[in-house]
């Protein structure tokens, strides 16, 4: 058994313990009877908004593509699209959504740079907004309710998410950060993927031209996410008396919760974790802790289930990025 195998078998081992602590402590049999008891219409709803939010996501990788010259078509981004969205869910910090690009390439033939930009490109933008939204979020529920000094763990994941965003700047615009790392074209093993990088480099004006596109998808494809939180919410029966639109609470709910599946730490795509953090968000509005962790289990499979259909897609896909 190699490491990546054990560390994988680590990490879903975490993430299965603290589900179960999860469970244990806001109590199982609650949770069951209110997942029996779920609103199918509110549910469907949920999966029908998360569509949206694929389509959107899509779109915007198409129209990198298009400007590339990289003939594709909109339906086989969208197979592509669903085996990152399905690999998230089963990788430390959802790294595994970079599958994409090797879907783009060995299924469809798309240039692994040009694949890769159309994921990199948008995806830096989606971090920024995470630390926006998410940030503004922290700071309510530091001032409002937790008081300042109770959440470094929140703010861990904004910093994290926040490096993440400055290298992939780096990696995208920098020549000379890159250059940094020009022994790598005399490893072997991650030569290739160097002259990927660099390759993808020469075409990242790219991104600078459709930035506005870009950004504007981005808000469309966040609305529909919080719609599908909002939906998963009514269908356990949680309403929430905020004295701003509830609906707008998801939308700034979505961002501070996916910061916390970027924290450092031995889960799969913080699954245990991201529950455990919504499960207390929605105890500070008085939400009963069953139902707040009920919701926060139905947003993480719901989502899975969605994007199963990919599995065939993802088996075509061989190991690496390095053709």
């Amino acid at each position: 058994m190699d490491r990546k195998t054990i560390f994988i078998i680590v990490n879903a081992a975490v993430s299965v313990a603290l589900v179960a602590v999860l469970l244990q402590f806001v109590g199982v049999g609650d949770v069951l009877e209110r997942i029996a008891g779920m609103d199918i219409a509110y549910l469907a709803l949920s999966l029908l908004s998360l569509l949206g939010m694929d389509l959107i996501m899509s779109y915007r990788i198409q129209i990198l593509l298009e400007d590339m010259k990289a003939g594709i078509r909109f339906i086989d981004i969208l197979r592509s699209h669903f085996v990152g969205m399905l690999l998230a869910d089963f990788t430390p910090s959802r790294a595994g959504y970079f599958a994409t690009a090797a879907a783009l390439r060995y299924n469809y033939g798309v240039p692994s740079e040009k694949a890769l930009l159309s994921i990199f490109g948008p995806q830096m933008f989606d971090f920024a907004f995470k630390v926006v939204a998410g940030g503004l979020a922290i700071l309510y529920l530091m001032f409002v309710f937790i008081g300042p000094g109770q959440g470094l763990v929140l703010i861990a994941g904004a910093f994290v998410v926040g490096a993440i965003i400055l290298m992939m700047l780096l990696v995208l615009f920098s020549k000379r950060f890159l250059a940094l790392f020009g022994f790598a074209r005399k490893l072997p093993l991650v030569s290739s993927i160097y002259d990927v990088l660099v390759r993808m480099q020469d075409s990242s004006h790219v991104v600078v031209r459709k930035t506005p596109h870009i950004i504007a998808l981005i808000m469309v494809s966040w609305v529909f996410r919080s719609l599908s939180w909002f939906f998963a919410a009514k269908a356990v029966g949680i309403t929430l008396d905020t004295a701003f639109p509830e609906a707008l609470f998801y939308f700034f709910l979505q961002p501070l919760v996916t910061m916390l599946e970027f924290v450092p730490s031995p889960t799969i795509a913080g699954l245990g974790l991201s529950e455990s953090g919504t499960t207390l968000v929605f105890s500070l509005f008085g939400i009963p802790l069953a139902q707040a962790a009920t919701f926060a289990l139905i947003v993480r499979f719901k989502s899975t289930f969605l994007h199963l259909p990919a599995v065939p897609e993802a088996l075509r896909v061989p190991h690496g990025m390095n053709r």
